[in-house]
């Protein structure tokens, strides 16, 4: 299992990672989830969820809507497929733009600044589905005066942001 954390010291220096990683995005198979990424506003839950979907899959439609219902139904937010994105709460919004990134299937899932995307009374929703989803290669990014706050996460491990992009993606890439 690769999955890491890597700790921001500073406004500039998050703001260049997220430079770095909008540029792999393009040449490999990364997605991020991040609130600097907005959910279409003028699109229900599950549209946003399909359009990746059913554009990047040979699937039909009825296909796609059974696959989503049921991850939405596991999530607890089957209730909420129809909302727009100013109808949700954070964590919410967080759940929608991973399911976008996991059906574009990404081999490696970054969570960029994940405190930024939710509020800390999602804290342990948010920690309960790094725990339960099926996640082989995702990644952690976040200040690292959150460090604290991932001290249960004991499937991830701390990594430097450099050595992941030059060895771990590098190698992934080359496979």
């Amino acid at each position: 299992m690769n999955n890491y954390l890597i700790y921001y010291k500073s406004e500039e220096q998050m703001k260049e990672w997220l430079k770095t990683l909008m540029q792999i995005v393009e040449s490999q198979r990364v997605g991020l989830v991040s609130s600097f990424f907005p959910i279409i506003g003028n699109l229900s839950v599950i549209e946003n969820i399909l359009l990746p979907l059913t554009y990047h899959h040979k699937i039909t439609y009825s296909e796609a809507l059974d696959i989503v219902g049921k991850d939405l139904e596991n999530f607890g937010l089957k209730d909420i497929m129809h909302f727009r994105n100013n109808q949700l709460n954070d964590y919410q919004k967080m759940i929608v733009k991973y399911l976008q990134v996991k059906y574009l299937r990404a081999e490696w899932i970054v969570f960029f600044s994940p405190r930024r995307m939710y509020i800390a009374e999602y804290e342990e929703k948010f920690h309960q589905f790094l725990r339960c989803e099926d996640l082989k290669k995702s990644v952690i990014i976040d200040h690292e005066n959150h460090r604290h706050l991932f001290d249960d996460m004991q499937d991830y491990t701390e990594k430097d942001f450099d050595t992941w992009v030059t060895r771990d993606l590098k190698t992934s890439n080359s496979k």
